[in-house]
């Protein structure tokens, strides 16, 4: 018995990492602007930031350049973020930073979700996820 309750504890670990690293995929380009908007940052620091941050939800996987990089050219495409050469040491790599139209995306995208948030689902839907089963209830949703 105390054999299958561990079994169903590390499936339930699995599903629930799975999920995270799920979501995190969903959001991955709102996090990266989002991160590229606190601070300038090179590629490779981005990419051991993400792998740290994801590291406790999905152990088995890392995230690599061939993910990365072309979210950052498609950003930069967007006209979201901006890079420039500089110096690290004696070798030069491309830094990237947010642009005045990136920091109005960011700002877009956090008043969809402030608005209301009395009726935003997603926003409940995150609320649920992170804090607690009453705060949905609390909310008066009914489904």
């Amino acid at each position: 018995m105390q054999e299958d309750e561990k079994n169903i504890s590390e499936v339930s670990n699995l599903n629930q990492d799975k999920f995270l690293f799920s979501l995190l995929k969903g959001v991955r380009n709102v996090f990266i602007l989002w991160i590229i908007s606190k601070h300038k940052i090179h590629g490779y620091a981005l990419i051991s930031l993400l792998n740290e941050a994801t590291s406790s939800i999905h152990k088995k996987s890392k995230i690599h350049g061939s993910t990365i990089y072309p979210i950052l050219h498609k950003l930069q495409e967007d006209g979201l973020i901006k890079s420039e050469e500089e110096l690290n040491g004696k070798k030069k790599v491309k830094v990237y930073s947010i642009t005045e139209e990136g920091l109005l995306a960011l700002e877009s995208i956090k008043r969809l979700i402030r608005d209301d948030p009395e009726e935003n689902i997603m926003l409940m839907f995150v609320e649920d996820m992170i804090f607690d089963e009453d705060n949905f209830k609390n909310k008066g949703v009914e489904y």
